[in-house]
């Protein structure tokens, strides 16, 4: 019989992903979300497969080598797939066009002692949020974040929109501040 086991506060099953035993009792059925990145991209395709059938409403994020393989992955259940060859690729031509930049993103998103961050903030149906424009609706002036963008319901992005921008529910903010400002936020939007 498979067991989950926790070591140092991490809970682990010893064995093989692509047995279905395994997963189940890793708590497949049960989970909100399942990374899958393993090597091979065949065992992250059967993985996909066999966690979305398990559980339909997890968010599931795969890895890829083969880009060709990212539209069998979708139709196998990925919610979103990730080649870790493409972004390595992007990051070194980053590095080489705007190294000021990078280093800067790397030490915000690392460093321990500052606490600015770039997170997200869902507009829900009964948020304070929903019907006003992006100037009256708290976020630099009360919370002191800055918006970066708004993700639209369907799934369109909109960079840097003007302040006359009228926010819905269903939309997505990406907003930059400090992380208690952020929580401070979600709570009271």
């Amino acid at each position: 019989m498979v067991e989950c086991r926790k070591i140092k506060g991490l809970y682990h099953v010893h064995g093989d992903a692509t047995d279905d035993k395994n997963l189940i009792a890793a708590g497949i059925e049960r989970a909100t979300g399942i990374t899958i990145c393993l090597p091979s991209d065949n065992d992250n395709l059967y993985i996909t497969m066999t966690a979305r059938m398990l559980n339909p409403t997890a968010r599931i994020i795969s890895r890829m080598t083969n880009s060709q393989l990212e539209p069998k992955l979708l139709k196998a259940g990925a919610t979103s797939v990730v080649s870790p060859n493409a972004i390595g690729a992007l990051r070194m031509a980053s590095e080489m066009i705007r190294p000021a930049a990078v280093a800067f993103l790397d030490n915000m998103l690392r460093s321990e002692r500052g606490e600015l961050r770039i997170h997200q903030i869902v507009v829900n149906d009964n948020s304070a949020l929903a019907g006003k424009s992006i100037m009256k609706s708290g976020l630099r002036d009360q919370f002191n974040l800055l918006l970066l963008g708004v993700r639209r319901k369907d799934g369109e992005f909109e960079f840097r929109p003007p302040s006359s921008f009228v926010l819905e529910a269903g939309m997505t903010l990406i907003v930059m501040g400090d992380i208690d400002n952020i929580n401070r936020a979600r709570e009271a939007l």
